[in-house]
């Protein structure tokens, strides 16, 4: 976990990170959450204090707001000057304490607790650490409107967000708390640009993705279909999908809503009617692309925080 996860930069230098790791198949041994708060499990307490080991053994990092869900945990980790070590390694030692405690509280040696690997979104920019701080802190409450929504996972008609344009009605499938995540990454791959473009603007959105962030797009053009399939590898991947046609006869089905929409992992949105065909008009996609870059547009967020 130690190695180098963002292209170009150094670890060893200062930087923001948005920590996430979960558990093996989301699991929920760290917590539960009742009318919004969290309320620790034996596990998420033993996660929270290995987490504030970090800055004691390793004073360059300023730890930032936290939250530890029932199923996976949030950090922001602060490095003010050259760390001592790289931050893949002190997660790594976060997990493998809370491993090493858990299994032996439960006598068994051989329990397996967290999912591979984990995201560390970077940011050198202050009004993106105050989004990440945002985000971690209403975590709760959107998990429980999860819970107290269910219809969020059928279809909804006339959604509203601040991010979606008023210019239309909205309709989609799928978990809309997706909309409230502080890193949405358009995904526009023309095909009029060079091969070499196409490489280079797929290989950036990946990176995005990888680091966390979350794929808005049509998912038209064969870049785009291809950047798809890139992120259907990813095991924790999410993704906001924009039809350019109405959703009269889509329903969820087959691993679609089994792997994303069941998962809270997708959310599928239309900003056209729904009786507009499922054809792929230039016209539906011209417009659908100016609305993703619209929706994936960086949110103005309070110099104060939270």
């Amino acid at each position: 976990m130690g190695h180098v996860r963002v292209r170009g930069h150094d670890y060893r230098a200062r930087g923001y990170y948005f920590i996430t790791f979960g558990t093996l198949n989301r699991r929920p041994w760290l917590s539960r959450i009742e009318h919004g708060k969290v309320l620790l499990e034996p596990a998420g307490e033993l996660l929270l204090d290995a987490w504030r080991k970090i800055a004691g053994e390793d004073p360059a990092y300023e730890l930032g707001v936290t939250v530890v869900m029932p199923d996976h945990f949030h950090g922001l980790a602060i490095a003010r000057r050259a760390p001592k070590y790289v931050i893949g390694t002190h997660v790594s030692r976060v997990e493998g304490r809370v491993l090493h405690a858990t299994r032996k509280r439960r006598n068994d040696q051989e329990l397996k607790m967290w999912e591979e690997g984990f995201y560390d979104y970077l940011s050198l920019d202050i009004k993106m650490l105050r989004a990440f701080e945002n985000y971690i802190v209403d975590n709760p409450a959107r998990w429980q409107l999860r819970h107290d929504h269910p219809e969020w996972f059928r279809k909804q008609y006339a959604l509203r967000h601040p991010r979606l344009p008023a210019e239309t009605t909205w309709t989609a499938y799928g978990d809309a708390t997706l909309l409230d995540h502080p890193c949405l990454v358009p995904v526009i791959v023309s095909t009029k640009i060079s091969e070499a473009e196409r490489a280079a603007r797929i290989a950036d959105i990946l990176s995005q993705v990888e680091q966390g962030g979350i794929p808005v797009g049509g998912f038209i053009s064969p870049g785009e279909r291809r950047v798809a399939v890139e992120i259907a590898k990813l095991p924790r991947a999410r993704i906001i999908k924009l039809e350019p046609w109405g959703l009269k006869r889509y329903k969820p089905a087959g691993s679609t809503a089994a792997r994303w929409l069941a998962d809270g992992r997708a959310l599928i949105l239309t900003g056209f009617p729904d009786d507009e065909p499922a054809e792929c008009r230039r016209s539906n996609c011209l417009k659908n692309n100016e609305w993703v870059m619209q929706i994936a547009a960086p949110r103005r967020v309070s110099s104060c925080g939270c």
